[in-house]
């Protein structure tokens, strides 16, 4: 089971990270400019989409529908609140499992520390195979996997918006590039802290029985 919940648990940890303000402004520099927007209205629009999905901030997907674009129409399409919409929903479910998640360690960690390094131990473990196999597959071709992962998380062509729409001009593909590059480091630096954890507390509990 730890080999399953801890790397998404991980994972999860690392979108709550990246889902900021920060992380946005640190990546912007690395994009090719846009032929339509400028980097301050990109930046704008951007910074509006990540608040409008992420389920810790008071904004809502109805804040994308008044924003326009320099030609006068509305920067995003109903096919693009419904996506966001969609986003935002599955934000929330990753909370809901983080938050578990948490209160599992935290009742592991008062009454069963063995079992908690265990956990660790083989979460860790497991994370950091799971780590190198995706990166080895992204290497091959990041466009397959980010395509998969769509696929798997939303319906039909929900997901699927040309290069003219908004979306895709203030999330481009090589945002998306940097995304993952920093998500695989979150993850494997979450995976190596949690297998020292394990083994300390495997260590301690030797001791104490020694």
């Amino acid at each position: 089971m730890a080999a399953v919940a801890l790397p998404l648990f991980f994972a999860a940890n690392a979108i709550r990270v990246l889902l900021t303000e920060t992380y946005v402004r640190a990546a912007y520099p690395h994009l090719a400019p846009d032929d339509v927007l400028n980097e301050k209205r990109r930046t704008e629009l951007a910074l509006l989409g990540l608040r409008a999905v992420d389920p810790l901030r008071g904004d809502s997907v109805a804040s994308l529908r008044a924003p326009r674009l320099p030609s006068g129409r509305r920067a995003f399409t109903a096919k693009e609140l419904r996506h966001m919409r969609d986003v935002r929903a599955w934000l929330w479910r990753l909370l809901v499992f983080e938050l578990v998640v948490v209160a599992v360690l935290a009742v592991a960690a008062v009454s069963a520390r063995r079992e908690l390094a265990q956990v660790l131990l083989a979460g860790g473990v497991a994370t950091i195979a799971i780590g190198v196999l995706a990166l080895g597959v992204m290497l091959v071709d990041f466009d397959d996997v980010l395509l998969g992962f769509h696929k798997l998380l939303f319906e039909g062509q929900s997901w699927h918006f040309s290069n003219e729409d908004t979306l895709i001009r203030v999330y481009p593909h090589r945002f998306w590039n940097w995304t993952g590059i920093a998500m695989g480091v979150l993850v494997v630096g979450q995976a190596v802290v949690a297998i020292a954890i394990g083994e300390a507390i495997r260590r301690a509990g030797r001791t104490r029985r020694a």
